[in-house]
């Protein structure tokens, strides 16, 4: 009878705990809606680029450069990227928070040296962004011998990084 009380009051801890922290999502989520003033421009803009310094008089993404805003939402950061002649907008109407990304990984890296680039990539996870070798090339240094790689979510298949890059897709969940 015992065993049957205990069970029964873990259960009832489990769900009283559930039910607490969704209460505690929706009076967050609440709270920011009601009293945040949405942020409609990126934290930081600039190229990733040894020729090119930022500004706001460029229109266009110069040639040899690759554009990123960085978006910081609660410390999480999330990077849009754009690449040469890709127009860089002047006014936002939404953020990269705004939609959830499908992350087309598990890991991702150089094979040859075991490095590990998987949370450096995870901030450009925004639906629309390609992760090509050019923006690759100027995060690492990649040199003949580099083999990167990435373990495809779902499969758990290792697949070589195609060289068009990866398009990040949004969640199909929402």
């Amino acid at each position: 009878m015992w065993n049957w009380l205990r069970i029964v009051g873990f259960q009832a801890l489990v769900y009283a705990t559930m039910a607490y922290d969704k209460c505690m999502e929706t009076w967050y989520w609440l709270r920011d809606w009601y009293f945040a003033v949405p942020e409609l421009s990126p934290h930081r803009q600039y190229f990733l680029s040894t020729t090119h310094e930022f500004n706001n008089s460029y229109l266009r993404v110069p040639p040899g450069c690759v554009y990123i805003e960085e978006w910081v939402k609660r410390g999480e950061k999330k990077c849009v990227v754009r690449y040469e002649n890709d127009i860089i907008p002047g006014a936002w109407i939404r953020t990269p928070f705004d939609q959830h990304a499908r992350c087309p990984w598990i890991w991702v890296g150089d094979r040859a040296t075991e490095i590990d680039l998987t949370r450096t990539f995870n901030k450009f996870l925004v639906p629309g962004n390609r992760i090509t070798l050019e923006l690759v090339d100027k995060l690492i240094q990649i040199n003949d011998r580099t083999d990167l790689v990435y373990i495809e979510t779902g499969t758990f298949k290792e697949l070589k990084f195609p060289g068009e890059g990866l398009l990040i897709k949004a969640n199909a969940d929402e």
